[in-house]
């Protein structure tokens, strides 16, 4: 899909709108020449675009509130449905008459659908093209009544859910509306581990907020936490954020990728439950990334607590960067490390 989306980004005038998320990263690293503006919910494409000196929006896909009307937005499909679709409705109202939303993505991605649905909603002919292995729909806004908007999950919509045990989310983060099983055996070692006094926590990779949430309500009276939780997705960080407010968490909510924005040495104690997929790929660099920030964000005796895939050779990873490691539990597909720096 790169070679395609570097094409049309490359023959694209200024008033062109890319919609970029963790799909498009190779391509800000390599600097095509794009005379648009970015928009993307992801912090580290959002700063590497304006590294690259592009216009850029960091949000969670807020197409309503972009003032400016378009001559095209290009859109490598994202992996959640919820999204796309949210994009489809809203691209009317960001585009001037004639212009034209570009969908860009493999047959797995499920392209075929979404082109069809983005013609529905602009109320005109599909139009798709097969480009290699990949596919483009171009769908094109005319004067014509629109369609009707699609299912998305209401997705600008928080919600507080009994699944989370009340806690707030929405759709735009992964398992957005679960208990990640991995998280639940983390946070299960809390009582056990947290040091006594005021100690400053990092909850790296956030989500919408469920280890901090656990953690808080574990701390007793002898422990007093001030936490920092950090994530890569705005709509993690709009959902942490609130359930902040609303369990009267002590602490902020901060963008950055990995734990970027974090000071070094600052941190008594992590948790950490890092993703392994960007987009639909996995990742395998990402394990070690998160390793190599929580050794740098950690106090010398600092603690951090990961819980990984059992597949993921964590103790490998960390034997560098960390001083003692130790497997606290291995059940469900998972396994839970103490480590010491």
């Amino acid at each position: 899909m790169l070679p395609l989306l570097s094409q049309l980004l490359r023959d694209s005038d200024p008033d062109t709108l890319w919609i970029a998320d963790e799909n498009s990263k190779p391509l800000l690293d390599a600097g095509p020449l794009f005379p648009g503006a970015v928009l993307s919910n992801r912090w580290d494409i959002a700063r590497a675009a304006e590294a690259r000196g592009i216009k850029t929006q960091f949000c969670d896909f807020e197409l309503a509130a972009i003032e400016r009307r378009h001559s095209r937005i290009i859109y490598p499909v994202s992996k959640e449905k919820a999204a796309v679709h949210y994009i489809i409705n809203c691209a009317p109202g960001a585009l001037r008459e004639g212009g034209e939303l570009l969908l860009l993505g493999s047959k797995t991605s499920g392209i075929k659908t979404y082109a069809q649905k983005a013609a529905q909603r602009f109320a005109c002919a599909k139009q798709l093209q097969k480009h290699g292995s990949d596919y483009l729909s171009r769908t094109q806004l005319s004067g014509t009544p629109l369609g009707p908007e699609l299912d998305d999950s209401e997705y600008t919509q928080l919600r507080q859910l009994d699944e989370l045990d009340g806690l707030y989310s929405k759709p735009g983060l992964f398992g957005w509306n679960k208990i990640d099983t991995g998280s639940a055996l983390l946070a299960s070692q809390f009582d056990e581990h947290l040091p006594p006094g005021e100690i400053r926590v990092v909850d790296l990779g956030c989500g919408y907020g469920y280890l901090s949430a656990q953690l808080a309500q574990a701390a007793g009276e002898d422990c007093q936490p001030y936490i920092e939780a950090t994530d890569n997705n705005a709509a993690a960080l709009i959902a942490c954020e609130k359930n902040f407010q609303a369990q009267h968490i002590a602490g902020r909510v901060v963008a950055g990728d990995a734990g970027s924005d974090l000071e070094s040495n600052s941190a008594d104690l992590l948790v950490c439950n890092p993703p392994f997929h960007q987009g639909f790929q996995v990742e395998g660099d990402l394990t070690d990334r998160f390793l190599g920030q929580a050794a740098r964000i950690l106090r010398k005796g600092g603690s951090a607590l990961f819980v990984v895939n059992e597949f993921i050779p964590l103790e490998k990873k960390a034997q560098s960067l960390f001083q003692q490691i130790v497997r606290l539990n291995k059940e469900k597909g998972f396994c839970v490390y103490h480590m010491t720096r």
